[in-house]
C-alpha cells in the first residue's frame, strides 16, 4: 500500500486471545501513526491490569489487518432521568481505572489507508445485534483532526470535554543551538533565572535519571509523596489517591524501563529533591506524564518550572524529537512550550429520545438561560 487511500475494509467483532491479541496488535502498531498510548507497551498493561475487553474490532483490506480497537460496555446514569448504554474505546467506564487519562486515543489504524476510522464507527452502529444495543460510542483524548473528520462526516456527536495541549520541539531548538531560555518569554526567563540564583544559594543543582528499575520504582514512589502533598493542599487529592494507576505504572515501570518507554528523573538541589519528572518514550517522541515538586511558601522558589528547564536542557544532550506537555491547561506547559494538538473526550450518539431531550437542556442551559438573563429587567 503505498500513499493513503480509502480502501475497502472488512470488519469483524473477534474475542482472540491474549497472545494472537498482542500479535495482531503489535504487527500493526509498526503500521501507525501513535504515541506510547496507543502501543502494546501501555496496551498490553492496560488488559492485565483492568481484565480483557468484551470485543475487539478487526478491520482488515485485502486479508491483512488495517484497523483495532478494544472495546468495553459501560452504563453511566447522569442527571436523574438518563441511563446511557455506552460502548468505550479503551476505557472502561470506571472512574477509578480510567484516571490513567489515555491521550491520542482512537483506533489503531494502518498510516497508509483513510477513512478506517468513519468506516469503524458506521460498522458498530450496524452491528448492535453483536455488540448489545448501545446508546453512545465514547471516545476520550482523541486529537482534534480526528475528532473533526468524525464530526464532520455528520455523526451525531457530544463533547464532554476539551483540553489543549503543549510541548517543546526538541528537534527544532537543537538544531537552532539549543538555547532553550532565550525561547521562552520574557517573564518565564526572569522567573526561572531568579529561581536558579535562590536554589544556587542553597547548593548545586543536579538532574539524576534512574539508572534500574529499583531506582525508577523509589523515585516514582517518592514522587508520589510530593505530588500528593501539593494537591492535597489545593483540591483533596492528586493522582496517587487512585490505587489502580499506581499500580499500573507500576507494572508499566517494571516491564518498559529496560525498553526505554518510560523513564524519571530526580532533581535535586544539595542533598534535597526539589522535583521528579516522570515521562513515557516512543521514538523522538517524549510525553510528560507525571511529576511532583517540593513547592514553598515562598512563590519565587520555582521547582516546577527549574525541574522543566532542567530537564529540557538534559534531553536536548541525551535526544528526543519533542517534549509533549499532553493534554491539560495548566499556565506553566505554555510558558514552558508552544501549542499543541487539543483533545476531545466525546461520544457519537444514538437517535435516542432521551439523549435528544438531555441535549435540548444543555442547549437550553448555555443559550436561552443566559439571554433571559440578559433580558430581564433591572430592579
Amino acid at each position: 500500500m503505498n500513499g493513503r487511500e480509502a480502501a475497502a475494509v472488512e470488519f469483524s467483532l473477534e474475542q482472540p486471545d491474549l497472545a494472537a491479541l498482542r500479535s495482531m496488535w503489535t504487527e500493526l502498531e509498526q503500521r501507525a501513526e501513535i504515541t506510547l498510548f496507543l502501543s502494546w507497551t501501555w496496551i498490553g498493561t492496560w488488559i492485565e491490569q483492568a481484565g480483557p475487553p468484551d470485543l475487539v474490532l478487526v478491520g482488515r483490506a485485502g486479508g491483512r489487518v488495517v484497523c483495532l480497537g478494544l472495546l468495553r460496555r459501560s452504563i453511566e446514569r447522569r442527571h436523574g432521568f438518563v441511563r446511557s448504554r455506552r460502548l468505550l474505546l479503551q476505557e472502561t467506564g470506571d472512574e477509578e481505572k480510567d484516571a490513567i487519562a489515555i491521550e491520542y486515543n482512537g483506533f489503531l489504524t494502518d498510516r497508509s489507508i483513510d477513512f478506517v476510522e468513519l468506516q469503524a464507527i458506521c460498522f458498530l452502529r450496524r452491528s448492535q445485534a453483536k455488540t448489545g444495543k448501545f446508546d453512545e460510542l465514547q471516545f476520550g483524548g482523541v486529537v482534534e483532526e480526528r475528532f473533526d473528520a468524525i464530526r464532520k462526516s455528520g455523526l451525531r456527536t457530544h463533547v464532554r470535554s476539551i483540553r489543549g495541549s503543549a510541548f517543546v520541539d526538541l528537534k527544532r531548538l537543537r538544531e537552532s543551538g539549543g538555547d532553550y531560555l532565550a525561547s521562552l518569554g520574557s517573564n518565564t526567563r526572569y522567573q526561572i533565572r531568579r529561581a536558579l540564583k535562590i536554589y544556587a544559594s542553597r547548593g548545586p543543582l543536579s538532574l539524576q535519571a534512574a539508572s534500574s528499575v529499583e531506582e525508577a520504582m523509589r523515585f516514582f514512589d517518592e514522587m508520589g509523596g510530593l505530588h500528593e502533598r501539593s494537591w492535597q493542599e489545593k483540591d483533596g487529592g492528586g493522582a496517587w489517591r487512585f490505587p489502580f494507576l499506581v499500580a499500573f505504572h507500576k507494572q508499566l515501570i517494571e516491564t518498559s524501563f529496560a525498553s526505554g518507554h518510560v523513564d524519571i528523573a530526580r532533581i535535586g538541589c544539595g542533598d534535597q529533591a526539589i522535583g521528579y519528572i516522570y515521562c513515557l518514550n516512543r521514538g523522538g517522541w517524549i510525553g510528560s506524564y507525571l511529576s511532583g515538586f517540593a513547592y514553598e511558601a515562598d512563590n519565587k522558589v520555582k521547582p516546577g518550572l527549574v525541574s522543566f528547564y532542567l530537564y529540557v536542557l538534559h534531553r536536548l544532550k541525551t535526544g528526543g524529537d519533542t517534549l509533549d506537555f499532553m493534554a491539560g491547561d495548566h499556565r506553566y506547559k505554555m510558558n514552558l512550550g508552544e501549542a499543541g494538538p487539543t483533545m476531545y473526550w466525546f461520544s457519537v450518539q444514538e437517535r435516542r429520545p432521551k439523549l435528544m431531550i438531555e441535549n435540548a437542556l444543555r442547549w437550553a442551559r448555555s443559550h436561552a438561560l443566559p439571554l433571559l438573563q440578559k433580558l430581564r429587567p433591572r430592579s
